[in-house]
């Protein structure tokens, strides 16, 4: 039987006929309509280099500054391309699940739900006496209203709670004192927590300065300054000491506090004489909370931040003209969340919760706008405002931020009334730590702190550029090989990269599929043409869960036939014949494609294989059966008539011969 070229097939059906091969047989090319793959992509925490740098990210949350359009980075159904200087397409603006982050050398951060990290963004510092209340003076021998800290003859006590440590003692006798007690308890012991804070007496003695640098400890009690003051405190309050002239307490002292009820000279900012008595009048409330550092904690689920106006652009910024010259808003939902960000709803020490790369990148940038007590006032003002800190994720991987020294205004209105405010840029001075919480059920996630460590340090207002250490995500490329109706042959790259851990252990990823230009295979309209983005999920056990897409409508635009539909055979689902995931290096094992050019047969590459194909070997590297030998058989082998020469001839007692294919029906195989 000879193969019938218009189906590639060989009816074995039909009578047999000579055969016949053409030494000049020619075969078409056969275009792709299939291509299947087997690989391996590694679901461990060690990938090597099998990895690429973290998507970039710009400073304004959902709108890209590339494209100009509006985008929400973490829609996992949205990919956003841009085109690059060396007009290559890359992927840009992609949030993905830090639970998929790699460092440099591929290590897997492993973070977990509730793991996370202390970003203090400047020390928090705050001074007592900020009215201005002069130190007692014992070499001036007059009567004087004075901030009072005791001395040998008049002790003072000292009664304060800092950072929910209660701090305690009835016979502090100077400023001194009363700093060397408090800073007792900076360090935990085995006994109590500590604070955290340190504390110094100011340049004329008067008042304490505390200062926490937030370098210390992981848990919320040992971060900011959180300072109640104690009705019962004594100690740097109002004293009056009477200069005694006469008597037996002739040429000394006499001491009598003039603290009012529950108001504190530790917190006042401004007192006056009334009824000849010097009062606290404005401050002097018991509580003061200074707030420069902010955890911030991963979930495995989605989070959905809030719009928010941002002076670098994007839907929400609307710049302001010659006649106006403030910016305005443009979406309600954005001015009433800017308004109440500039009232201070950010310098608070709730949980910041990310779930994604540009979660955490918009939750930093945001609090060092807006959430930080630079002024350590231990209230939100407008002096606390530093609008023009970026920060983005590069496109090396890393954090990266900036703190220019400029100036920016508020849009109009944003106070109900108070018209634009003014801001100016402030020093920052970064402190990374690792966060844990009180009770010690969630762990530190040192190799997630240590990325961020970089950022540590001064960081003035300025041209300086800090950025974390760099962040990879696992990724696997396979280039697949396809022909169009031509017999051009064509790559089809396929890109992998691991976006998430799912809720049951197993993992997401990325499929990004290409091919070169002109070729196309999106027919969208949304993104590239020779660009298509996909997803392939897998199961706790490494098998494949399901993947998508299923089918390319290709199109080479080199003169061959368009739209040419190839199905990609990348698996079953619950199986492991195709994709799958586990914990070992990424690799491809296999390909196959049922596509191949045009080729001229080889004359002497012919062979017969034991069914009877005679299998000819093109020069297109195509092996294909171009006829098959046919096998007769008869009833009764021993009733042939045998004529001589290896010939045998049918007989009435053999039966007539039965045509097939070898191996088939009782026939024999074919030794060749």
């Amino acid at each position: 039987w000879n193969i019938n070229w218009d189906t590639q097939s060989i009816d074995s059906s039909r009578s047999p006929q000579n055969i016949f091969i053409d030494p000049g047989m020619h075969i078409p090319a056969a275009k792709s309509t299939e291509v299947a793959i087997k690989a391996n992509l590694n679901s461990g925490l060690n990938i090597g280099t099998a990895s690429r740098p973290l998507y970039s990210l710009d400073s304004i949350h959902g709108y890209n500054k590339k494209t100009g359009e509006t985008k929400d980075e973490n829609d996992t159904g949205t990919t956003q391309f841009y085109t690059t200087s060396k007009n290559a397409i890359d992927v840009t603006e992609k949030g993905v699940d830090c639970a998929s982050l790699f460092n440099a050398s591929g290590q897997g951060l492993n973070l977990r739900e509730g793991q996370g990290i202390w970003v203090s963004y400047a020390d928090a510092k705050y001074e007592t006496n900020k009215a201005g209340l002069s130190a007692f003076d014992a070499n001036n021998h007059i009567n004087q209203t004075v901030a009072f800290w005791g001395d040998e003859n008049q002790k003072t006590k000292l009664s304060i709670v800092l950072n929910g440590v209660k701090i305690e003692n009835d016979s502090i006798k100077s400023i001194d004192e009363a700093v060397n007690y408090i800073n007792t308890f900076t360090v935990a012991n085995d006994s109590r927590p500590g604070t955290g804070v340190k504390a110094v007496k100011n340049k004329d003695g008067s008042g304490i300065e505390f200062v926490n640098d937030n370098s210390n400890g992981t848990t919320d009690n040992m971060k900011n300054i959180d300072l109640t003051v104690n009705q019962d405190n004594t100690a740097g309050e109002i004293w009056t000491a009477t200069w005694n002239t006469q008597g037996d307490n002739k040429d000394s002292f006499t001491f009598e506090s003039k603290k009012e009820g529950d108001k504190t000279l530790w917190t006042a900012t401004k007192t006056s004489e009334q009824g000849g008595t010097l009062k606290v009048t404005e401050g002097g409330e018991t509580n003061k909370k200074v707030i420069t550092a902010h955890k911030y904690i991963y979930s495995s689920s989605a989070q959905d931040l809030p719009p928010m106006y941002n002076p670098d652009g994007g839907d929400s910024y609307k710049p302001g003209t010659n006649g106006n010259p403030n910016p305005t808003f443009n979406d309600p939902a954005s001015q009433n969340y800017y308004n109440a960000v500039i009232k201070g709803s950010l310098l608070n020490t709730d949980q910041r919760t990310f779930h994604s790369t540009e979660d955490l990148r918009e939750l930093l940038q945001r609090d060092a706008r807006y959430g930080v007590d630079y002024d350590g006032s231990g209230s939100f003002a407008a002096a606390d405002v530093n609008e023009g800190v970026k920060v983005v994720v590069n496109d090396s991987g890393a954090f990266s931020i900036t703190n220019p020294n400029e100036s920016s205004k508020s849009p109009a209105l944003v106070t109900g009334g108070q018209g634009s405010l003014d801001f100016t840029a402030h020093n920052m001075n970064f402190n990374i730590t690792s966060y844990t919480d009180s009770l010690g059920k969630v762990s530190t996630n040192d190799a997630f702190t240590k990325i961020f460590k970089g950022l540590d340090g001064v960081f003035p207002a300025g041209n300086q550029v800090k950025q974390s250490e760099l962040l990879k995500l696992s990724s696997f490329s396979a280039g697949l090989e396809i022909y169009d109706s031509l017999g051009s042959k064509h790559t089809l790259e396929v890109q992998f990269v691991k976006q998430s851990t799912t809720q049951d252990g197993g993992n997401e990823w990325q499929m990004i599929i290409r091919v070169p230009e002109p070729a196309e295979i999106n027919t969208t309209g949304e993104g590239p043409s020779n660009i298509v983005v996909g997803t392939a999920r897998f199961n706790n056990d490494g098998s494949l869960s399901s993947y998508s897409p299923r089918t390319l409508n290709f199109s080479p635009n080199n003169g061959a036939a368009p739209n040419q539909q190839i199905k990609l055979s990348f698996g079953t689902s619950g199986a492991n014949d195709g994709l799958v995931s586990s914990n070992s290096a990424s690799a491809l094992t296999s390909q196959a494609t049922d596509g191949y050019p045009s080729g001229n047969l080889k004359p002497d590459a012919i062979r017969v294989d034991d069914k009877g194909n005679i299998l000819g070997e093109f020069t297109n590297g195509k092996t294909f059966a171009v006829a098959k030998m046919a096998m007769a058989s008869v009833a009764n082998n021993s009733g042939l008539e045998e004529i001589g020469g290896n010939l045998f001839k049918v007989t009435a007692n053999s039966g007539n011969i039965v045509v097939g294919e070898a191996g088939t029906g009782g026939r024999g195989d074919m030794k060749t």
